[in-house]
């Protein structure tokens, strides 16, 4: 059989059901068999948003993506999407055709040999679990099966095959192989660690949860969820996990972290017992005052990555290397029972939103809340990476019982929310999306429009206009005294008229430019079926809603302050700070 329809063949039967990427030379043999397969592809416009959308297309499904990329510029363009799923330990298959075997600088002291020729292999390998370059027919298919179990085993993300083009039409045995995921097994010594971590839930009166992106996957959530129910413990989230339980749920706190949730951070900040679930608690959780992180509490982390364990900024206690089914699994078998007693879990939720003062402009905080709350069931909410646009999408949004949200949260970069609504469409398990974006990220994918017209993606972009880089001026105002080079239309970055390029694309477009129309416009949104662009035209200065406090000290120098009290200081202004 054809080496590329034995490719096409194994990712069906892994349960692949669609597959991104970009035509070229040194892969039409690759898509030829797709096509004859009948695995769904989409081609996208730029490799970047082929391997963004296949990231986002694995988050959805909980299963393995799939992005094809031709060689050379090809391959480099998909880098940013590699980062993503690498990032968000997100399990991805990227494949790249190369040149012909003859034709490669693999190990030469060249820097080119064929045409469009690059070394990817290379240029991939800190940012993948397993990367090979294959010339040899005989050696493709394990290769294939190795690379998808290494891609899901263990702590998940992504691997990268290079294929010499002379080879792809080579026939070669097809042997069907399920790939079954290792089943970790409980370990003596961490059942000691179980025990230990349940005397100190018994003794706790304030224990808290935190949930991170380790704790996605079926079995995970699952697991999780019957734990809450059963337990009643509070538990507070960050960006990719804050799907997990819906925003209602009485014992879910919020998000953490210096762009997350006042009442999220200050329950933290009160907590006697803090258990971490798939979360390291980096930099953007704890901000660098991690040394003083959460100083009231007793720290556990449950990572199945030991050099996570051991790089950690935080201090933990406790930190036991395990995949944290286990000992979810023992927790639930063994039922303790428990009697901490923390009554005012209902004040932390109500800190996580308020409305800002009503301006003559709409606000994105305000809108997106009331948005998202009339939501259809079964609906997905796409974050874009770029600043404004990423904090008022998990700060304001209300996340529904049968919704999701997604985001490439460690990389939040510009211009990722397109190709990852294209993603999250192809996995067919959502009748509507909602996708978040600021008016600078919108041009850096533009050409993912044409994609969703294409597709009749049932999606309202949410085009959020505050008239250039609004995250990065709040810095420029806060520390260059408002020099807002490079971030406003005064300051030598001009923008498009966004209304003229969305209807060249044959876009539906609604555009809110005053507050008093916000609910009117909601209602206008529900009624449209099919893609529609929304352009909020907010105050180009609108302030984020909690953001990390800074306080000058005697020399004058702005310092971080703690997350126990958020940007603005309702209760009372703090003299000498940004309030």
């Amino acid at each position: 059989m054809k080496l590329t329809d034995v490719f096409a063949k194994v990712i069906k039967s892994e349960g692949i059901q669609h597959v991104f990427g970009l035509q070229g030379g040194a892969v039409v043999h690759f898509f030829d068999s797709l096509e004859k397969h009948k695995v769904g592809v989409t081609y996208n416009h730029h490799e970047e948003s082929a391997a963004l959308a296949a990231t986002a297309y694995a988050k959805l499904t909980q299963n393995l993506g799939c992005a094809v990329v031709t060689t050379g510029p090809g391959s480099t363009n998909a880098i940013t999407g590699l980062m993503a799923a690498w990032q968000d330990s997100v399990p991805c298959l990227f494949i790249s055709g190369q040149a012909r075997s003859e034709h490669t600088s693999y190990g030469k002291k060249v820097r080119q040999v064929g045409t469009q020729e690059v070394n990817i292999c290379d240029v991939v390998k800190p940012l993948t679990k397993y990367t090979k370059f294959i010339n040899d027919k005989d050696l493709f298919l394990d290769e294939l099966y190795k690379s998808i179990s290494i891609a899901k085993n263990g702590r998940p993300g992504p691997v990268w095959l290079d294929i010499a083009l002379d080879i792809q039409w080579s026939d070669i045995d097809f042997r069907k192989k399920k790939i079954k995921k290792k089943r970790s097994l409980i370990k003596k010594k961490n059942i000691q660690s179980y025990k230990k971590v349940i005397y100190l839930l018994k003794k706790s009166e304030k224990p808290l949860f935190v949930i991170g992106g380790g704790i996605k996957g079926k079995e995970n959530e699952k697991l999780f969820k019957n734990f809450i129910k059963k337990f009643n413990f509070p538990f507070v989230s960050t960006w990719n996990a804050a799907d997990v339980l819906h925003t209602s749920h009485n014992k879910n706190l919020g998000i953490i972290g210096m762009s997350g949730q006042r009442g999220a951070n200050k329950a933290i900040f009160e907590s006697d017992l803090i258990i971490s679930l798939g979360a390291r608690l980096a930099i953007p959780h704890t901000t660098t005052l991690f040394k003083n992180y959460a100083p009231k509490s007793k720290k556990i982390i449950f990572d199945i990555d030991i050099n996570e364990l051991k790089n950690s900024n935080v201090k933990f206690d406790y930190k036991i290397n395990d995949d944290l089914s286990n000992f979810l699994k023992y927790i639930l078998k063994n039922n303790p029972t428990f009697s901490f007693n923390w009554n005012n879990l209902k004040n932390f939720k109500e800190m996580n939103w308020y409305k800002q003062k009503t301006q003559t402009k709409p606000n994105s905080n305000y809108f997106i809340k009331e948005l998202t709350n009339v939501l259809d069931n079964n609906s997905c909410i796409i974050v874009d990476g770029g600043g404004t646009a990423l904090y008022s999408g998990f700060q304001s949004s209300i996340i529904r019982k049968s919704n999701k949200i997604v985001c490439s949260s460690s990389i939040s970069s510009m211009g990722t929310g397109l190709a990852e609504t294209i993603g999250a469409s192809k996995t067919k398990k959502f009748k509507k999306f909602l996708c978040i974006i600021g008016d600078g990220s919108f041009l850096m994918n533009i050409q993912d429009l044409q994609t969703i017209i294409q597709d009749k993606i049932n999606v309202i972009i949410l085009l959020v206009n505050n008239n250039g880089y609004l995250a990065i001026r709040h810095t420029q105002k806060e520390f260059l005294g408002g020099r807002y080079y490079g971030t406003h239309p005064k300051f030598n970055l001009k923008f498009p008229d966004y209304k003229k390029i969305v209807k060249a694309f044959g876009f539906k477009y609604i555009k809110l430019d005053h507050s008093k129309d916000t609910l009117r416009t909601i209602k206008k949104l529900k009624k449209i079926i099919g893609p529609v662009v929304c352009e909020i035209k907010t105050d180009e200065n609108q302030p984020s809603l909690f953001k990390q406090g800074y306080k000058k000290n005697s020399s004058g120098v702005f310092q971080p302050q703690p997350l126990s009290e958020m940007f603005p200081y309702f209760d009372k202004p703090i003299s000498n700070t940004n309030n």
